[in-house]
C-alpha cells in the first residue's frame, strides 16, 4: 500500500472543477478530447500544496498535518504537469502562503467567467494578429505593391516610440516572426540609476535576499506586486505591463567546460560534457549545472578550502510526456547502471576546465553517493520492468504521471519476471494464503485436510494498474501454493453461526509457482471502461 495521503477522486473532481480546468499558474486548458475525439487527453494534476508524504523530494511537507488535512481539498492546488513540477523546483518562491494565494486568486478569476465566452490567449492573440496583418495588408495595397512597402520602417517606427519614453536609454528592438527582442542600453553618463521601492510588508524579505545574493551568488525571485520602479520613465512604464509577475535578478556567471564522470577503485565511467556555471559571493561561491537534459543535476557550495557542501540528484521529470520505450538519454543512462552494478565501490566526478586547465572538484567518499546510486538503480530497475510491459502493448504508451503506488509497482516488478518463465517464491510463515467458506461437511477442503496427499491451492488473478497514467490490464496470473497448512473455524455473525470456514496458512515448507497464460498479453483499456467506486 502507498504511505502517500493521495486526493481521493471525488477531491481530484473538485479541484479541477472549481479551477474551471485551468491551470491555476499558467491558465493552459488541462483536459479535453482527443483528436479523433475517442478519448481523453489530460495535462492536468491535483497537485499537493503541503506534501503528501515526508522523505526526500517532498515539498513543503508539514508534520502537524493530520491524514485527513492533507487529502482535503484546502491542500489541493489544480495545475498542469509543467507547473507541479516547477513549484517543487523552485520550493523557496513557492511557499505554502503563496500557493494558497495563488489558488484564491485564480478561483476568483474563474468565477468572474461564469456566462462569459471563453477565449483563450493564443485565440485573442490569434485575433489581434489578424487585425495586424489585415491592417498592413490594406497599407501595402495602398502602397502600389509588395515591393513598395518598406517593412523596416515598421519596426523603426515602434522603437521610435519606446524609445520616445525615456531618453536615458535607447531601446534596440529585433522582430522576427516569433518574438520582439527588446535590448535596454543606457546612455547617460554615469548611468541612470533606477529605485525599486517595496512595499512595507516586502521590505525585510527583500533586503535578506539581496544580502543572499551579495554574500553567495543566489539569484532573487521578487513578486512585482511587491515593488514600482522609480526614477525612469520608460522602467515607471514597466510597471503597468509586468503586474502579476515575477523579477528575477541573476548575478553574471562564469561558463566552465564540464565532464562528469562515475569513478570506481578501479575503472570510470564518462556519462556526459556539459557546461557549469561559477557564481561569486563575497562569503562563499558555487558551481552548478545538469546534464543529460535535466536528468542529473549538481551543486557545489565552496566556503572555503576546506568546507564543501555537494549536492547531485537523479531527475525523471524530464521524461514525462515521452514514449515508454523510448525514454531520452536512457541508453547513457542504462550503461551508467550497468557501471555501478559492476564496480562495489563508486562516486560522482566532475572536472571542470579553469583557466584552460582541466579540475577535478571535490568527490567526497564512497559513503557520501550510497542514497543517490540507490536511487539510480531503483529507477533504471523500474524502467526496465515498465519496458518489458509496454513493449508488449500494440499501443504506444507515454509517460503520463511518474507517481505510482507500491502495489502497482509490486505488479510491474512480477510481470516482467514472468514475461520470461514462472516464479517461485518461498512464503512466510503464518501468511494467509486464503479464506474459504464450507456449507458442505463432505467438502473438498475437508477431504484434502484428511487426505495424506500434500495440500494444494491455486487462486487465479487479472489485476489492472495504473501504469504511470495509463490503465492497463495485466494478463491472468495464477499462484499455485503447495503445503500449507489449515485452520476450521466457526463464524459468531448471527446471520451465518452455523457455517464453518477454513483459512490456509503458509508454513516452514511452503512455497508458491506463479504464471501467466502465455496466449495472454497486456491490454491498455480505455477510460470509458473504468468505473471508479
Amino acid at each position: 500500500m502507498s504511505t502517500r495521503d493521495d486526493f481521493s477522486d471525488t477531491t481530484k473532481i473538485e479541484l479541477l472543477v472549481r479551477a474551471a480546468n485551468l491551470c491555476s499558474r499558467c491558465r493552459v486548458f488541462t483536459i479535453g478530447s482527443t483528436d479523433a475525439g475517442d478519448r481523453k487527453n489530460s495535462i492536468g494534476v491535483a497537485a499537493h500544496i503541503c506534501a503528501a508524504a515526508s522523505g526526500p523530494g517532498a515539498k513543503r511537507y508539514d508534520a502537524s498535518q493530520t491524514k485527513a488535512q492533507r487529502r482535503h481539498f484546502d491542500n489541493g492546488i489544480w495545475m498542469c504537469y509543467s507547473c507541479s513540477k516547477l513549484i517543487d523546483n523552485e520550493e523557496t518562491l513557492h511557499t505554502v502562503a503563496h500557493l494558497k494565494e495563488m489558488k484564491a486568486r485564480h478561483q476568483a478569476y474563474v468565477s468572474s467567467l461564469v456566462g462569459v465566452i471563453p477565449m483563450a490567449p493564443f485565440e485573442a492573440q490569434h485575433e489581434i494578429r489578424a487585425g495586424i496583418i489585415g491592417a498592413t495588408h490594406f497599407l501595402i495595397t495602398k502602397a502600389g505593391s509588395p515591393a513598395k512597402f518598406d517593412v523596416s520602417a515598421v519596426v523603426e517606427g515602434y522603437e521610435e516610440s519606446i524609445n520616445s519614453i525615456d531618453p536615458n536609454f535607447r531601446v534596440v528592438v529585433t522582430a522576427t516572426s516569433g518574438s520582439v527582442v527588446h535590448e535596454l542600453i543606457p546612455v547617460a553618463n554615469p548611468a541612470p540609476e533606477i529605485q525599486m521601492v517595496f512595499n512595507d510588508d516586502a521590505v525585510a524579505s527583500a533586503h535578506l535576499a539581496w544580502q543572499n545574493m551579495i554574500e553567495v551568488g543566489e539569484s532573487i525571485h521578487i513578486p512585482t506586486n511587491d515593488f514600482k520602479f522609480v526614477g525612469s520613465k520608460l522602467f515607471e512604464y514597466l510597471n503597468e505591463v509586468i503586474v502579476g509577475g515575477t523579477l528575477t535578478l541573476t548575478p553574471s556567471k562564469r561558463r566552465l567546460e564540464t565532464c562528469i564522470y562515475f569513478v570506481s577503485d578501479e575503472a570510470e565511467f564518462e556519462l556526459a560534457t556539459t557546461d557549469s556555471f561559477m557564481g561569486k559571493g563575497s562569503k562563499q561561491f558555487d558551481i552548478e549545472g545538469s546534464a543529460l537534459d535535466g536528468f542529473f543535476t549538481y551543486r557545489y557550495y565552496i566556503h572555503d578550502r576546506y568546507k564543501v557542501d555537494a549536492t547531485y540528484t537523479f531527475d525523471v521529470a524530464g521524461w514525462l510526456g515521452q514514449p515508454i520505450n523510448s525514454l531520452r538519454h536512457y541508453h547513457r543512462i542504462k550503461k551508467a547502471y550497468d557501471f555501478v552494478l559492476k564496480y562495489p565501490k563508486y562516486r560522482v566526478s566532475v572536472e571542470v576546465v579553469l583557466n584552460g586547465n582541466p579540475m577535478r572538484l571535490w568527490d567526497g567518499t564512497y559513503s557520501d553517493f550510497t542514497e543517490l546510486f540507490a536511487r539510480l538503480k531503483k529507477i533504471v530497475e523500474v524502467a526496465e520492468c515498465s519496458k518489458a510491459i509496454a513493449s508488449r502493448i500494440s499501443e504506444q504508451l507515454r509517460l503520463k504521471t511518474l507517481d505510482l503506488t507500491l502495489q502497482d509497482e509490486r505488479y510491474i516488478e512480477l510481470y516482467a519476471q514472468l514475461f520470461k518463465g514462472d516464479v517461485i517464491r518461498k512464503l512466510d510463515y503464518g501468511e494467509n494464503i486464503f479464506t474459504a467458506r464450507i456449507d458442505d461437511k463432505e467438502s473438498k477442503a475437508i477431504k484434502t485436510f484428511c487426505s495424506e496427499n500434500e495440500p494444494e491451492v491455486i487462486i487465479a488473478k487479472s489485476p489492472t494498474i495504473d501504469f504511470f497514467g495509463n490503465t492497463v490490464s495485466l494478463p491472468r496470473r495464477s499462484k499455485k501454493v503447495s503445503c500449507f497448512d489449515i485452520v476450521f473455524f466457526s463464524s459468531i455473525r448471527k446471520s451465518d453461526w452455523q457455517s464453518l470456514w477454513c483459512v490456509g496458512r503458509a508454513n516452514h515448507s511452503s512455497d508458491s509457482v506463479i504464471s501467466i497464460a502465455p496466449d495472454e498479453m497486456p491490454l491498455l483499456c480505455d477510460d470509458e471502461e473504468i468505473i471508479i467506486g
